[in-house]
């Protein structure tokens, strides 16, 4: 009866062992699975942030878009109405301003320029190109989607601060007139690369 107990025994310790190996393998077992979904749900989640970035960058893109439209359509009124001012007071009978009449374009161009100060012309272009400075700062650091954009809206960037620069006429009307149209259109020619690149 030893013998047989012995024997018992012995089986019981290797039904132990067995079911202590297959248990290890198990929890091993368990254990990659629970890496494993934790893996995927990390990538899920890198992916989800990957996304809204992605597409809180488009929105600020076109943000950006919207403000340079804004700013350029304002300093094209601005500079359009210099150059009407500028052109009458030498070519016609003179120029006139806020109900006021004007004979020597310098006056006549003073006198604008105040009309646009009190009106607040200038200092709406001014809020609106701090505004889209503020914005431009978001887009550094593009992610890899968007570098591309990125670089097609800082030479749209550049070229509407260009702009922004002849808000305060100087040199002669024909040089005005003539260096603000091309500026103008190189503007326009900006815009619409941007435009394309973010519909």
């Amino acid at each position: 009866m030893s013998n047989l107990a012995q024997e018992d025994r012995e089986k019981e310790k290797k039904k132990r062992k067995l079911m202590l190996i297959i248990l290890t393998f198990v929890l091993i077992i368990a254990a990659f699975a629970s890496l494993g979904a934790y893996h995927n749900h990390q990538e899920r989640v890198a992916a989800e942030q990957k996304k809204k970035a992605e597409q809180k960058y488009k929105e600020n893109l076109s943000s950006v878009y919207d403000q340079m439209v804004a700013a350029g359509s304002m300093m094209e009124d601005i500079i359009n109405g210099y150059t009407e001012v500028w052109h009458a007071a030498i070519w016609n009978d003179g120029a006139t301003v806020d109900g006021q009449h004007y004979t020597d374009f310098n006056m006549a161009l003073a006198a604008q320029m105040a009309s646009y100060d009190t009106n607040g012309d200038l200092a709406t272009v001014e809020a609106t190109m701090t505004s889209l400075g503020q914005t431009m700062g978001e887009l550094k650091n593009p992610p890899a989607k968007f570098k591309d954009e990125y670089t097609v809206a800082l030479h749209a960037y550049t070229a509407v601060k260009d702009m922004n620069t002849y808000v305060n006429p100087s040199g002669s009307y024909q040089t005005y007139s003539q260096i603000t149209n091309e500026k103008d259109n190189e503007l326009a020619s900006k815009l619409n690369s941007l435009e394309v690149r973010i519909d």
